[in-house]
């Protein structure tokens, strides 16, 4: 939700470096910090912009009356050096809960040991999930140091869904809640089915979403009525493409009703589906509205969650 947020406001650049923002553990709220200024001092990496460059201090010192680029090193992995201190603040939050993730997941990774012996899958999963949390922060790094580019955003997102979809799978080892339910062959197809449109659909997502950053930019972030019209097929594809999923999920729906399998997690499947479906129609008719850009995206990843919550249960039910 806090990745989708700094997508809605463009607040993805707002801090230029990793993991620090602006070489500072406590970011910038206004444009003089990160200026050069005379007798200032500066600790060693802190970062200004000068000269519409940005500069890292190599040591700390405190400037004299002119800029003496001895003191400062020119930061060559990218040449972003636009500042907004609301989106630099927006950004520093999404990391603040990436680390906070971070520490959570290396404190389940701790108290999964004690499953080590009677179902070592749970250690071996937390510590997986601990391993990807890492690398996603690297990822993270990277899609600041290419300066947003779509692919990477991509790749990062879809990241995010692997890990989802571990902790999943580590909720339903440690709980069995699956338990009361009995396995059916044919609901477990369904499942599949559908969690396999939903990979499909988000990755047409993707494919869409990369177009509108390209259209967005070359636009300058203005005339959203007319970032739709200038996507190509895919948007198309994607769009009808969600006939098929609300029909699959209906469906499978029908058929946990049937079995009595699991009723609470298929309605809520619905019902996410269905805000997935109205923030999609919102943002096709009405100019990309702001608002539904991170609904329609926490939706798409709920779902899947979702799914794969379903998928899990009808796993454990049939080891029973």
């Amino acid at each position: 939700m806090a990745g989708s947020f700094v997508r809605m406001s463009g607040a993805g650049m707002g801090c230029p470096d990793w993991p620090k923002c602006f070489g500072l553990i406590i970011p910038p709220s206004s444009q003089e910090q990160i200026e050069w200024r005379k007798s200032q001092s500066y600790n060693e990496g802190q970062m200004i912009i000068y000269q519409n460059q940005l500069w890292s201090s190599k040591v700390d010192f405190t400037t004299k009356n002119e800029f003496d680029n001895l003191n400062w090193d020119l930061y060559t992995k990218h040449d972003y050096t636009k500042f907004n201190a609301t989106h630099t603040w927006i950004e520093y939050i999404n990391r603040l809960i990436g680390a906070v993730s971070g520490v959570l997941t290396f404190i389940m990774l701790l108290w999964s040991l004690k499953f080590l012996k009677v179902n070592p899958n749970i250690t071996y999963s937390s510590l997986l999930v601990v391993l990807l949390m890492g690398f996603q922060a690297w990822l993270g790094a990277i899609v600041v140091y290419s300066v947003l580019a779509p692919l990477q955003i991509t790749i990062h997102m879809l990241m995010a869904f692997v890990i989802i979809v571990i902790m999943m799978y580590l909720i339903n080892e440690a709980s069995q809640t699956a338990n009361r339910f009995k396995y059916d062959p044919t609901l477990n197809k369904f499942v599949i089915v559908v969690v396999v449109l939903s990979l499909i659909q988000v990755f047409l997502g993707t494919q869409v979403r990369e177009q509108i950053d390209v259209i967005s930019k070359s636009l300058e972030y203005s005339q959203r009525e007319l970032w739709i019209s200038r996507t190509n097929v895919i948007f198309k594809v994607h769009r009808s493409f969600a006939i098929l999923l609300v029909l699959s999920n209906v469906v499978l729906w029908i058929r946990s009703r049937q079995v009595q399998f699991s009723k609470s997690l298929t309605n809520a499947i619905i019902i996410v589906l269905m805000i997935e479906v109205m923030s999609g129609i919102v943002l096709s008719h009405f100019d990309m509205m702001r608002l539904m850009q991170p609904i329609h995206l926490v939706a798409a990843s709920l779902l899947f969650v979702l799914q794969m919550g379903l998928y899990f249960q009808l796993r454990s039910a049939k080891t029973i």
